[in-house]
């Protein structure tokens, strides 16, 4: 087995995997090139993280060698470095999302190489890792909805508020979206998706994202909403790492309902867009126009809502000039109480347990 694949196995083991695939194999060779490869292919998954020391024995390299590749891929974002009483320790990153996402973040330009990785990312999306991403019950993604959109009588959770999470929230950063950035088919406003916390201080350490005040991060929600992107998470409770603010047209949190034919289920949502007052609505067709599921039509007489489409993110009735349309809640689920839960229901659900296990009882013994 190459170190390419070797690699590629391990990340497969993640709740996200990477399935085998030639856009996988280039994309693997592009980001990680020949001279760290070796290296790379020995970084452990998670919960392990192993010294430079330690990944220099398995490689067969010196360690003053390791320990410059790995500072070198962490500083790429393409795996993870954590100091522990000083010392650096390592641990992969899965592809999606991960480090696929990390080559896109920092603010300016795309060079050919990452836009060629864009291309890969989204070829992929539209097989076997799309599938992965969203065939199955359980979601990674949550949509949080436009507070100001739910219909005033409905109960509001604390994981379901914007502003309440970035409030409850130490450090905050913000990069650019990745996914947007990838495919580059819309205008939407770039330097909107933002980081919390360990998370944050992570990646403004490796200049991947820059510091953000509070006012900047709500003004940020606010310049997202109205350019008609819908708020997503991780589908777990706070504290929470990142909110996303999402296009149909480019971003990959909603492509199980854009581009694989999912319903609304494939994203975790609580909310459904309903016509509340069918008298003041006018029929103007401006929830339709910023439905970005395409789940709203308008006639002469009716404004109809699928709701096998509908994610509840609220924006038809943000942009809603009477009132008529609010959100409605469809339900009272609670997502997973951490990542570390969300990780271990979706990986039961794809059987990759028994592997995760086998994995790791190789990499520590």
């Amino acid at each position: 087995m190459n170190c390419y694949e070797k690699l590629r196995e391990k990340l497969d083991l993640f709740p996200v995997g990477m399935p085998k695939s030639t856009e996988a194999a280039e994309l693997l060779q592009l980001l990680f090139g020949d001279d760290d490869i070796l290296v790379a292919s020995n970084v452990p998954n998670p919960p392990l993280m192993f010294s430079a020391k330690k990944i220099a024995r398995k490689s067969g390299v010196g360690k003053e060698e390791a320990a410059a590749r790995l500072q070198s891929l962490a500083a790429r974002g393409l795996i993870m470095e954590y100091k522990v009483l000083g010392e650096p320790l390592y641990t992969l990153l899965p592809a999606v999302p991960g480090f696929i996402e990390m080559q896109f973040m920092p603010a300016g330009p795309v060079d050919e190489k990452k836009r060629r990785a864009g291309e890969l990312w989204r070829i992929m999306m539209g097989g076997e890792l799309g599938k992965e991403n969203h065939g199955y019950p359980t979601s990674g993604i949550r949509v949080i909805p436009i507070k100001k959109s739910v219909d005033t009588t409905q109960k509001v959770f604390n994981f379901e508020e914007t502003e309440k999470i970035i409030r409850a929230s130490g450090t905050i950063a913000i990069a650019d979206c990745a996914c947007r950035k990838a495919v580059g088919k819309c205008s939407a406003p770039l330097d909107v998706c933002m980081m919390f916390n360990v998370m944050a201080d992570y990646l403004i350490e490796k200049n991947m994202a820059r510091k953000a005040t509070l006012k900047e991060a709500v003004k940020a929600l606010e310049r997202a909403e109205d350019a008609g992107l819908v708020h997503t998470t991780a589908n777990s409770k706070p504290p929470i790492q990142i909110i996303c603010n999402c296009c149909s047209c480019c971003c990959m949190s909603l492509w199980g309902v854009t581009n694989l034919g999912k319903a609304a289920g494939s994203v975790s949502s609580n909310f459904s867009a309903l016509v509340q007052d069918e008298s003041v609505c006018i029929k103007c067709g401006m929830c339709a126009k910023v439905c970005p599921m395409g789940a709203i039509t308008v006639t002469e007489d009716l404004t109809a809502v699928n709701t096998g489409k509908c994610i509840g993110c609220g924006l038809c009735a943000h942009k809603c000039p009477t009132g008529a349309m609010v959100l409605s809640r469809k339900s009272e689920s609670e997502p997973p109480t951490t990542t570390l839960h969300l990780a271990a229901k979706m990986s039961g659900e794809r059987n990759k347990l028994p592997r995760m296990i086998n994995n790791l009882t190789k990499e520590i013994f």
